[in-house]
């Protein structure tokens, strides 16, 4: 079985097509360190400027930070900081408060209602980077909501609390999020929280 912290640590490179050499220069170039000889430094740069990620007087383009800000999600030593950066000083009880909504008990689809705090942890990253415009106040009012929805039908076709957040079609390879849907929901319609009373 495929060791998957290193699918997703080199997920970045393979998304933007870009070489390990190129990450370690623009990683350099962003923290304003010079690279060490094991790369070519002077190619890394035209290299660099044909693909957009740094313009003729050397500043990293917003392309390039993202690229550096996705790898960086995943490698192992910066997770602490980065989660603590992306979900707040909190997080870690928020995402508890999020995993204590959830039943304790398999659904019916068979899987586990409730994941780990770090599989939890990680989709937040994800979720709070691609809609910064929701907060962990609107986040747990959608996710009572759901539960307290799926919980009248006896918890049939219920997703799990991590794919709650984040869930990939292993097919298309299209990332939904259900969580995103309910926090929209909430905030077009406020009143909806009422009804479940």
């Amino acid at each position: 079985m495929p060791n998957i912290v290193t699918h997703q640590l080199w997920s970045a490179i393979i998304k933007y097509n870009i070489s390990p050499n190129q990450i370690y220069f623009l990683d350099c170039c962003r923290c304003n360190i010079k690279p060490t000889s094991i790369i070519n430094s002077q190619a890394e740069e035209l290299i660099a400027k044909s693909k957009g990620l740094m313009d003729e007087n050397g500043n990293l383009s917003a392309l390039a930070y993202k690229i550096l800000d996705e790898f960086e999600i995943y490698i192992v030593k910066k997770k602490g900081k980065v989660a603590k950066e992306v979900l707040g000083e909190d997080f870690l009880n928020r995402v508890n408060e999020y995993r204590e909504a959830w039943p304790k008990k398999r659904l019916p689809s068979g899987e586990l209602a409730r994941q780990s705090v770090q599989e939890l942890k990680d989709k937040f990253v994800w979720f709070f980077k691609t809609y910064p415009e929701y907060d962990w106040d609107l986040v747990l009012d959608a996710t009572d909501y759901y539960n307290i929805i799926y919980e009248k039908k006896g918890h049939m076709y219920m997703v799990t609390s991590s794919y709650f957040i984040k869930k990939t079609n292993p097919q298309t390879k299209e990332t939904t999020s259900k969580l995103a849907d309910y926090c929209q929901q909430i905030l077009d319609n406020p009143e909806i929280l009422n009804t479940t009373e």
